[in-house]
């Protein structure tokens, strides 16, 4: 083979790796973008992020698309859509930086809001430049190593917005990672950063036209493109993964965990399958054979192979992930799931156990009535069990002493079996239940038959004992839910911000979102459960005082603001009342603005106007709730 061959077939591959994972990452950028929209927090941030992702996937997607289209004018058409996303990105990642440091306590106070004003008005003029064909130039596809366009003036004009949201977007970025104060933190941030700026440069190389494709040859152009996309994709797990932090208000160990699921079965699995499928099919078009049938079985054994061997690697990827004391704690909950005995399944190993009773002393209805709640009920019955329920209803139903240490023994024409609780004593006489036998047509056992029974009975207490202690816990879980999605809460709410700083009550405009946030989840949801109104100090010392949780001592403290602007007597509809009525039908009600709107005979835009005037005095009362308790607190 000589030299000119091997650099051709050294092309044909980094080409070939190139478009597979620019079509890799349009898969990876797609599933990012779903898997963003399951975000339990949706903020400014992470709304962004959303965005951002969804320029990517026009950019990756049309990229993926345009390296297989030829036909100049199909491929002119692609390449704009490429060039949206790449007209959004820049302000796109400027916003992301200015909500970033906004979120470590520096939002803006009118510079950065009115630079990311004038970015978004800049991208729609470029937009509207490129769609009217003033932006790019001649499209020119017959040169290697790649279609470009030729350098126009308003391309130079697209370079300095470029170059310009990147110096203001770096500037925000570091600004950021310098006010963070923990280690943790501060990594979290690193990698946010890096991945956001890696990914950003990485965007460069598409801005392909006659002044730089002619610097490299073909193979260095393929070779820097499959470099360039493969770190892409890095650094967009990287990013993905930072910001997963702010979307989820779940443990750290879960957010790595949903992620790894989400790739792995997701985009790595559809990835590597699109991967070997076009080698394949490349591969025959250069030999000139048919390889269909191959690429059939290969996407097939590489789908099945993948997930399996996911299943295989996913507990040592575990390991990894969750070193330490967290995987003996995890490993535990785990084996109680799997051990988890529920309602069905007890019920279902009682039938079996009555069924192998009925057998045994030839019964042909069975109930099983278990000690609860100061009396006994009723939880499984096999065969018809009516005059066995009918009796023990009709009846007061107690064990004595003397039946204590019976096996089966009669009682108001029905057997009788007492389940022994070897564990705990209640009047002296040892039981937890009791099964009622109906119709039983044998009443000698001999001495294997006692045995037999026992031994049934043993087991049946046995999973007694276990499915009532499993109950109390989960009884027990139920409890703690509340404050356990509070914890949740705040930990997504707080994990790049100070929760101890102390809120300005002089910045109006800070504290009015706020509260729209609580009220809009007034009755539950991270809006409210996860609020900087909670670092108020009237609020924690209401907490403190009546042993409620955060939460409920913020909504107690929305209530009450609301209802000192009620004015006194019935409800009325004057305007008097009126800021009040929107509060407590929007809020306290939970009615649409449509209908709020007809019943205080209000067109919506009033409405809407009204509300915020009413908004502007709850936060009013609330900063003269602070301020007064903070002064009272002082005198003392």
């Amino acid at each position: 083979m000589s030299s000119v061959d091997f650099t051709n077939n050294l092309i044909v591959l980094f080409k070939t790796i190139s478009d597979v994972l620019t079509a890799g990452l349009a898969i990876t950028t797609f599933s990012l973008f779903l898997y963003s929209l399951t975000f339990k927090i949706h903020d400014r941030l992470t709304n962004i992020f959303s965005l951002i992702l969804f320029a990517l996937i026009l950019i990756f997607g049309a990229d993926a698309f345009g390296s297989v289209i030829t036909e100049k004018t199909a491929l002119l058409n692609i390449l704009k859509v490429h060039w949206t996303g790449l007209i959004f990105i820049p302000t796109l990642y400027f916003l992301l930086s200015d909500a970033l440091l906004a979120l470590t306590g520096k939002p803006s106070h009118g510079k950065r809001r009115i630079i990311g004003s004038v970015m978004i008005g800049i991208s729609i003029f470029l937009c509207f430049l490129l769609y009217s064909n003033n932006l790019l130039g001649e499209l020119i596809v017959d040169q290697s190593p790649a279609p470009f366009f030729m350098r126009t003036k308003t391309m130079d004009l697209y370079l300095m917005f470029f170059f310009s949201a990147v110096a203001f977007s770096l500037y925000n970025f570091f600004r950021a990672i310098r006010r963070t104060n923990s280690p943790t933190s501060k990594r979290r941030m690193v990698y946010l950063v890096v991945g956001a700026i890696g990914l950003f440069f990485g965007l460069f190389p598409y801005l392909i036209f006659e002044s730089s494709i002619g610097v490299l040859n073909s193979l260095t152009f393929w070779f820097l493109s499959s470099i360039l996309y493969l770190a892409s994709w890095i650094l967009l797990i990287i990013m993905t993964y930072a910001i997963s932090f702010f979307g989820f208000s779940v443990p750290d160990r879960e957010i790595k965990n949903r992620l790894f699921h989400w790739i792995f079965r997701g985009p790595l699995t559809a990835s590597v399958t699109l991967g070997l499928t076009t080698l394949i099919r490349r591969t025959g078009n250069i030999l000139g054979k048919d390889f269909v049938m191959l690429e059939i079985l290969v996407m097939v054994a590489c789908i099945v192979l993948l997930e399996h061997l996911y299943t295989l690697l996913f507990p040592k990827m575990e390991k990894i992930l969750f070193r330490g004391k967290d995987l003996h704690e995890l490993e535990r909950i785990r084996s109680l799931e799997e051990r988890l005995f529920t309602k069905n399944d007890f019920n279902q190993f009682a039938e079996i156990i009555l069924a192998a009773l009925c057998d045994r002393i030839r019964a042909t209805s069975a109930v099983l009535y278990l000690k609860q709640n100061g009396g006994y009920e009723k939880p499984v019955e096999i065969g018809d069990a009516s005059r066995i329920v009918e009796k023990v209803t009709k009846f007061n139903f107690d064990f004595n002493r003397e039946w204590a240490n019976k096996t089966i023994l009669r009682w108001n024409g029905m057997v009788v079996i007492p389940i022994r609780n070897t564990r705990e004593i209640e009047n002296g006489v040892m039981i937890s239940g009791f099964i009622g036998l109906d119709r039983m047509k044998r009443t000698d056992l001999d001495p294997e038959q006692v045995r037999a029974v026992n031994l049934l009975l043993n087991r049946l207490y046995t999973a007694i004992a276990d499915y009532q202690q499993q109950q109390k816990m989960l009884y027990s879980l139920e409890l703690l839910e509340p404050q356990m999605d509070e914890i949740q809460n705040l930990l997504a709410a707080g994990r790049f911000a100070n929760i101890n700083m102390s809120i300005n009550l002089e910045d109006t405009e800070q504290l009015n979102k706020w509260v729209k946030d609580a009220l809009a989840h007034l009755w539950g949801g991270p809006k409210l459960s996860g609020n900087s109104l909670m670092q108020l100090t009237v609020v924690q010392y209401r907490a403190d005082e009546s042993g409620e949780t955060l939460t409920k001592a913020l909504r107690a403290l929305l209530q009450d603001a609301i209802n000192s602007i009620r004015p006194e007597g019935e409800r009325q509809y004057t305007n008097d009342w009126l800021l009040y009525n929107i509060l407590d039908f929007k809020f306290n009600e939970n009615m649409k603005m449509r209908d709020i709107a007809k019943r205080l005979a209000l067109s919506e835009a009033d409405l809407y106007r009204k509300q915020r005037i009413a908004i502007d005095g709850v936060v009013k009362k609330i900063v003269e709730m602070e301020t007064t308790f903070l002064q009272n607190q002082a005198n003392k």
